[in-house]
């Protein structure tokens, strides 16, 4: 019963490039002569970076469509919200894994974003659960490279 359907977002570019000091290559560059946004800063500047922790990341919970049958419970559709939350460059690849809770059984579920912010995910999930069931996600394993 499960709808799947890939998903992509940007996760707050801005953020992003605020936190890492990105400008137009055009108007600055370093005391070496490379450009700042150029791959050789980046590149020094992602890997002397801190790992990325479950705390980098809030994955909101969206109700899409709830049907309820009595005492028998109901069933929900749901997609995430993910945000990034950190000043921390992302690398080029990042898995985060995390679990819903609120439901009749916990589900884990994963997202990937890149370094620009995008992230991609399967839009809608289905789980089932008492009325007025209160769906929560918790981030629990960050995966970087995958």
């Amino acid at each position: 019963m499960n709808r799947i359907a890939l998903n992509t977002i940007v996760i707050a570019p801005t953020l992003v490039a605020l936190a890492t000091g990105c400008v137009a290559p055009e108007k600055a560059t370093s005391g070496s002569g490379i450009a700042a946004g150029s791959s050789a800063t980046t590149t020094a500047t992602r890997s002397q970076a801190a790992p990325l922790t479950p705390a980098d990341f809030i994955v909101g919970v969206i109700i899409t469509e709830q049907k309820c049958f009595g005492s028998a419970g109901c069933n929900y559709h749901y997609t995430i919200n993910p945000q990034y939350i950190s000043g921390k460059p992302l690398p080029d690849k990042t898995t985060v894994v995390f679990t819903v809770t609120g439901g009749d059984q916990d589900q884990v579920g994963n997202f990937t974003i890149d370094a620009n912010g995008t992230a991609k995910f399967d839009r809608e999930t289905s789980i089932s659960g008492q009325e007025n069931a209160n769906l929560k996600a918790t981030v629990t394993q960050i995966i970087p490279g995958r």
